[in-house]
């Protein structure tokens, strides 16, 4: 157990006058610990009186600070003791001796006892207050105003009944999916049911404090509950989903259905309308936070007044690092939603494990201490202490744009699941649990005494309850007969992408021009200097322009990464810093017409990905990038790419356009800076689920990227993106190029030799130094293709151009990376359909390797030189 501050345990009376004669006279005078102790205190009237009142004021902010560590917030747990008062100089005999009570107590003195009982009733009672020492002097006397000298927690009759209601209608259902599909999986809430009535009072309260749109994450423990008692999705449609899995498949639902998400418009308590979205998240636990938060963002980029709701469970909110990198984007300009309600369902327990083998934090909430967010801990057996809290957090939210955590400590009534055996490896803890009383049936007990409700209202919602439950299952079963799978996906539509030169022009006029009271960077001047001389079109230039004419066409553009303002290899400069005044400048801002943002994100790829994949849900018109620093960063993100960006459409019918830029090729850098990992996209690849590019011109990428942009039916883009080949001279195209044409799927080759007797298939950078080297040899028998889009295969193109070279006998797939990774062990056995009768496709490249390149430049230099030397063998 933790200490308490020294200021707080000391006899030593005369230390704490010192310290607050130095208070009152400069309060920056005194650490902050000191002043954070005086803050919220009137010392001036008992001063001068002696060292009893300062022991008062100890013990009130000892109470403050520590009384969470006595509360009963623990249904599984008896008391939790009570702070010693001998440790702030009291005796036994003091117990009745009278003291100023600062308005703890009715009368302006009273007995110790009194005070501290008065003092235990706030701080150590079912709820534990963690908000101080957060360096937010105006939160702490904010909450101390709601919760001081009494804590008024009583609820209305009303909403009493309200809040039994929605006890007993989540309980019920409960009882009855369980017996109704016995042994089925589906995460039940019971041991934790209070949250269906907090939520609902947050929705409520959140409306009435101007919030019109939620945004919900959260796993699977009590999902299929808030979505029927909280998003009224339809009890019919959860039946089905039991009661016949097979009308799931391929209709953008082939998920099971505890990952499902629902959106549906509220009204609440005082007549407001609310939309109330609960996204689908897979199995990976807290991976679904930043894609809420990303959610959100774009809503209030929207103007939708919305907030986050994240629901976590204990284990994963302490275990897992992706909380952390989500929190971390809470005060940041591209990113900050204004702050998180956090409510945590304390199950105290993570599958098997319990907090002792889980965690090394007291609390599984004590990130929050971290981000200046306070804690609130609460006993799920309590529900009016809960609906406080709740409402308490949702007016944090409002007034102070801060995170809050809801620390709701409850249990599970099963295991890990309803088919899982917990007294296998928890016996003590589920004796007791087992010997529980419900929390709907404690509450009841609790009115009845109280005089609120009678035993018949509790028969009579039951039985109505019932009846509705049993009439949707009716329905349920006869829908689910009737279900046929659905026609295939229509095929994408194509688009035009090319732009006229005037726009063009005025994109490029609009870009490089330097503002008057801009100071920028010398070489920069140089830069735009180069690009306003008209010329070749490098890859940067081609993306400017991309992004440009999108906003000139009233689509908005948002690129994020880590180095993306300036580009990893100062590239692109599409963020301006003055070098006098350190001040920004965005030129693409300048275009009237969508909105553009370039943000360099944290160091992040698991959040940073998920927070934009999120965004693209939302701004479905607009185009949104995520780059990685290098292309093989994104594994830090490869949850995101698998769970949600590979599968989200199938899963749970959530299209996106996000497009990824992975900087990818082979130029000695090392095992780390090579390769995008192209393989693993592609062995994603199937149901057309994914886009999987590697454009090797810029006018190829400057349609790419517009087509991504402009294209109705959205998929995820992956796009391969240059190092060197950045400013390579042979790397550029000509304006003609963006004013005409689309993106092509395969290249045909630049000097197409009059009779190919070999063929070299291709794709990236290799391919110019497969040009080179032909160049250098001579060889006018060996033709090369470049395949530009390599999932999915436009199988029509790319049959009529390997159609020139019926008459080549040798054809070879060349590709820099070994050959378990690349394209290879994915193309093979498509392009060989494609060929004409008897040709076969083999393979030029690195042998097969644990590892993507090898560390030594004089190594890489010589296995690409042999790769080269094979091609023209």
């Amino acid at each position: 157990m933790s200490q308490f501050p020294d200021y707080a345990q000391l006899a030593n009376i005369g230390l704490i006058e010192e310290m607050y004669a130095k208070y009152l006279k400069d309060m920056n005078s005194v650490d902050r610990s000191w002043r954070s102790f005086f803050e919220g205190i009137e010392f001036g009237s008992f001063a001068e009186k002696g060292g009893g009142d300062l022991k008062i004021v100890s013990l009130i902010q000892a109470y403050r600070r520590e009384g969470h560590l006595f509360a009963h917030f623990n249904p599984l747990r008896g008391e939790a003791g009570r702070l010693d008062l001998k440790k702030f100089g009291f005796t036994d005999s003091e117990m009745e001796t009278l003291f100023p009570s600062f308005g703890f107590c009715e009368t302006k003195e009273a007995p110790l006892r009194e005070i501290a009982a008065s003092l235990e009733k706030i701080y150590s009672s079912r709820i534990g207050f963690e908000y101080m020492g957060l360096e937010n002097p105006e939160l702490e006397k904010w909450i101390q105003k709601k919760i001081e000298p009494k804590l008024a927690i009583e609820l209305p009759i009303e909403e009493k009944r309200l809040a039994f209601e929605s006890l007993c209608k989540s309980a019920m259902l409960e009882t009855f999916l369980h017996t109704k599909y016995v042994g089925q999986t589906r995460f039940s809430l019971e041991g934790a049911e209070t949250m269906v009535p907090m939520i609902a009072e947050m929705i409520d309260l959140g409306a009435d404090l101007g919030i019109d749109e939620w945004m919900i994450g959260m796993a699977h423990r009590g999902r299929l509950n808030v979505l029927t008692s909280i998003l009224n999705k339809p009890y019919e449609l959860i039946f089905e989903e039991f009661e016949n899995d097979a009308v799931l498949s391929f209709t953008g639902n082939d998920d099971v259905k505890y990952h499902m998400g629902f959106s549906s418009q509220l009204t609440t308590r005082s007549g407001k309308s609310v939309s109330v979205e609960l996204a689908a998240n897979p199995s990976h636990l807290e991976s679904v936070d930043p894609v809420v938060l990303g959610q959100t963002f774009a809503k209030q980029i929207l103007k939708k007044r919305a907030a986050p709701l994240l629901i976590h469970g204990d284990a994963s909110l302490a275990g897992q690092g992706v909380v952390y990198e989500s929190m971390q984007l809470k005060n940041l300009p591209a990113y900050s939603v204004g702050g998180t309600i956090h409510l945590v369902v304390n199950n105290q327990i993570g599958y098997t494990t319990l907090p002792d083998e889980g965690r090394s934090t007291r609390y599984c909430t004590d990130i929050a201490k971290s981000f200046g967010a306070p804690v609130f801990h609460v006993n799920a057996e309590d529900p009016e202490s809960c609906l406080f809290v709740s409402k308490l957090a949702t007016q944090i939210r409002q007034e102070f744009h801060l995170d809050v955590f809801i620390d709701l400590v409850c249990y599970r009534k099963y295991g890990h699941n309803e088919g899982d055996e917990p007294s296998f490896t928890q016996p003590l803890q589920y004796e007791k649990i087992r010997s529980k009383k419900s929390i709907r049936q404690l509450y009841h007990e609790e009115l009845m005494r109280e005089g609120h409700v009678e035993e018949e209202m509790a028969e009579e919602i039951e039985a109505q309850f019932k009846e509705k439950l049993n009439a949707a299952l009716d329905k349920a079963k006869i829908n689910g007969k009737k279900k046929e799978t659905p026609s295939p996906l229509k095929e994408k539509s194509a688009c035009d992408t090319r732009v006229s030169l005037d726009v063009l022009k005025k994109v490029m006029d609009d870009f490089c021009k330097i503002p008057e009271t801009l100071h920028p960077h010398p070489k920069l001047t140089k830069w735009l200097d180069a690009k306003k001389s008209g010329g070749a079109i490098d890859w940067a230039t081609a993306e400017m322009l991309s992004f440009g004419s999108l906003l000139w066409e009233g689509v908005s553009v948002r690129l994020a990464g880590q180095d993306s303002k300036r580009g990893t290899f100062s590239q692109r400069h599409i963020i301006w810093i003055d070098q006098k005044t350190g001040e920004s400048y965005c030129p693409l801002c300048q275009i009237k017409g969508g909105r553009f943002d370039a943000v360099n994100s944290p160091l992040t790829e698991f959040a940073g990905l998920g927070f934009e994949y999120g965004y693209s849900l939302v701004c479905q018109k607009g185009l949104t990038l995520w780059e990685a620093q290098y292309g093989d960063f994104f594994n830090g993100a490869q949850i995101i790419i698998d769970q949600y960006i590979a599968s989200g459409e199938q899963k749970w019918n959530t299209p996106s356009g996000i497009v990824l830029l992975l900087p990818h090729g082979y130029e000695g850098a090392g095992p780390e800076h090579s390769s995008a990992r192209l393989e693993r996209f592609l062995q994603l690849a199937a149901f057309d689920n994914i886009q999987v590019a590697y454009p090797s011109t810029p006018s190829q990428y400057f349609h790419l990227l517009r087509r991504q942009a402009l294209q109705e039916r959205k998929k995820p883009l992956i796009v391969l993106t240059p190092k060197s080949l950045l400013r390579a001279p042979q790397n550029v195209s000509s304006i003609e190029a963006l004013t005409n044409g689309s993106f092509e799927e395969i290249l045909q080759d630049q000097k197409p030799p009059l009779r190919a007797r070999r063929v070299l298939l291709c794709t990236g950078k290799i391919y110019y130094e497969l040009f080179n080297e032909r160049e250098k040899k001579n060889r006018t028998d060996v033709a090369i293709l470049r395949l530009e889009q390599i999932y999915p295969l436009n199988e029509e193109r790319i049959k009529e151009v390997l159609g020139l070279y019926v008459g080549a006998s040798e054809w070879f797939w060349v590709q820099e990376e070994p050959e378990n990774m690349g394209a290879w062990s994915f193309i093979r056995f498509s392009l060989e359909k494609l060929l004409s009768k008897g040709a076969k496709l083999s393979y030029i490249g690195r042998v097969a390797s644990a590892t993507t390149a090898t560390g030594s430049k004089k190594r890489h230099g010589t296995e690409q030189q042999e790769l080269l030397d094979k091609g023209f063998a």
